[in-house]
């Protein structure tokens, strides 16, 4: 068959119609390209829209009932909360906060945080800005254990946040100023930007409680720009970083960046009236193992009211064959009235005294390894310093410590458990002694401490030659003054004397009786820096007109 007559389309054709072909998709598409940037643009403004609202209700849904409000802005660090939830000097109670953070990528402050900032989308792009919440201060404080972000990590997607927060208040009315701006991120240049702003909202939450308060018992505690006041850091200090915080944690307490700084809202949402009374009482423990004791009340039960940092409680008293007792409250945790108590509810404080059971005995070894004393002591209490042993020249010796005969533990920090032996450890003093003209009087020899000083016990010395008189006490052979040396091994004092100081003369007034218009004076004359046996008195008796 002859195939000569058959025609299909060449390559070039192919190509030509190719060409045209992706030059009208390129018309088409470039057509279509605004048209989606404009409907991106369009989804954003709205999602933001959505997301920066919610946020400001979620701040006016746990503010706006507030009783108690504290605002501290451009705040660099984490500041000090007490386990009562008070700040430094500032001895209002507060039970929840939150953080306004712009700085760190959001969940940085999660315990779950996992370190890896390329995980999430958030991450990559480098998102910041995002409300944290510390739904209730706990017996750590201001545990960011306990936090979480307000609306979950993911909510904010990937925009970034700037978030204000302050107070404002005309005439008695107070509100909650906050600022939300967002920014779409933008990759220019290898990284992404965000400087596209695509969400700005202002609003004030209104504090309703505070506002409805004619007293003083809610109200704006303060509101406090740091950046402006640094001297309120001495009314609320700054906190270190606790044990067991992670590296991101950490960094929330860097007071050494000045730019590490965060907005705090500490804040309490009772709707508990200020008046309200709440009775405290203390009892001895109901499952005391004395009958006579067990759930009997220790004084009487006083009323309080909310809010009140007690801190106060009876004296217990000691009971023998039991420890030292301890405050427990009605959940069984430890009381500790030095840092205080908030009082929110009725409470019950117990008494517990816990059981010594059979002492231990403790025995005390003199030098020669004879027994001193032997002292009874409680399991796991520590055992009380006798003083020096028996056979210890206390003139010449100093008792250091008594250690535990096997470990050599000192006796402040052995726990006894068990009957156990203790030894001295004595250490010699130094010899002191005196001596007055190449003569040692051993009459006053002492013995002084090592790095001590040294005093002379008698009278000062008198010199063979009657021109001269006692100076001072050196070192033998040094000029060292024995009121500045330490005595660092033994020693020998020299009295060193010195050529007395030439007399002078002194005139004294004795009597200026007056006689007949006349002035009859007596004067003494005395001879000064002399020894008693050369004072001469004279009287010289003259008359002057008066």
């Amino acid at each position: 068959m002859n195939n000569k007559n058959k025609k299909g389309f060449t390559l070039v054709e192919l190509i030509v119609v190719l060409a045209i072909f992706g030059m009208i998709m390129g018309v088409i598409l470039n057509m279509i390209k605004p048209t989606q940037e404009i409907y991106n643009d369009t989804d954003a403004t709205m999602e933001t829209n959505l997301k920066g609202s919610a946020l400001v209700n979620y701040l006016d849904d746990h503010l706006r009932y507030a009783t108690n409000v504290l605002v501290l802005e451009n705040y660099c660090g984490v500041p000090q909360v007490s386990p009562s939830g008070t700040l430094g000097s500032d001895t209002t109670t507060y039970e929840k906060c939150i953080i306004i953070d712009n700085n760190n990528l959001r969940g940085y402050s999660l315990k779950s945080y996992s370190g890896d900032d390329t995980d999430t989308v958030q991450k990559r792009m480098g998102a910041t800005g995002c409300i944290i919440d510390v739904s209730k201060l706990s017996s750590e404080g201001l545990n960011l254990d306990n936090s979480k972000v307000a609306m979950s990590v993911d909510y904010y997607d990937n925009y970034k946040f700037d978030i204000s927060a302050s107070v404002t208040q005309i005439d008695d009315m107070c509100t909650l100023d906050v600022s939300i701006d967002a920014y779409q991120p933008k990759y220019e240049g290898g990284s992404y930007q965000f400087n596209k702003t695509k969400f700005k909202k202002e609003a004030s939450v209104d504090l309703t409680n505070i506002n409805l308060d004619a007293g003083d018992s809610y109200k704006v505690r303060g509101d406090i720009d740091f950046s402006a006041t640094p001297a309120a850091y001495t009314t609320y200090p700054q906190a270190s970083a606790p044990s067991g915080a992670t590296t991101q944690q950490a960094k929330y307490y860097d007071t050494s960046d000045t730019s590490n700084t965060y907005t705090y809202i500490f804040y309490d949402n009772t709707t508990t009236s200020s008046s309200t009374q709440y009775s405290v009482k203390y009892i001895y423990s109901a499952s005391d193992s004395d009958p006579a004791y067990a759930g009997k009340q220790i004084g009487g039960t006083s009323n309080v009211l909310k809010g009140t940092l007690l801190k106060t409680a009876p004296t217990i008293p000691s009971r023998p064959g039991y420890g030292s007792p301890s405050w427990y409250d009605d959940a069984g945790n430890l009381v500790d009235f030095t840092t205080g108590v908030v009082i929110n509810s009725d409470m019950v404080f117990s008494a517990v005294y816990p059981s010594l059971g059979t002492p231990h005995n403790v025995t005390f070894k003199n030098l020669d390894g004879s027994t001193f004393t032997t002292n009874p002591v409680y399991d796991g209490d520590f055992a009380a310093n006798p003083g020096p042993p028996a056979d210890m020249d206390i003139m010449k010796q100093e008792l250091v410590d008594w250690v535990e005969e096997l470990t050599h533990d000192s006796i402040s920090k052995f726990t006894v458990t068990g009957d156990v032996a203790f030894v001295p450890v004595v250490k010699n003093k130094w010899k002191v002694e005196f001596e007055v003209e190449g003569t040692i009087d051993s009459t006053y020899t002492t013995y002084v401490s090592d790095g001590g000083y040294a005093t002379y016990a008698g009278a000062n010395p008198v010199p063979s030659d009657a021109t001269k008189v006692f100076d001072k006490w050196v070192v033998k052979s040094t000029s060292d003054e024995m009121s500045v040396t330490p005595i660092t091994g033994d020693t020998i004092f020299e009295a060193q004397f010195v050529e007395k100081p030439p007399s002078s003369v002194s005139v004294q007034s004795v009597s200026a009786p007056e006689y007949n218009g006349w002035q009859s004076l007596k004067y003494k004359i005395v001879l000064l820096n002399t020894t008693p046996d050369d004072v001469y008195d004279w009287s010289l008796s003259f008359d002057i007109p008066s």
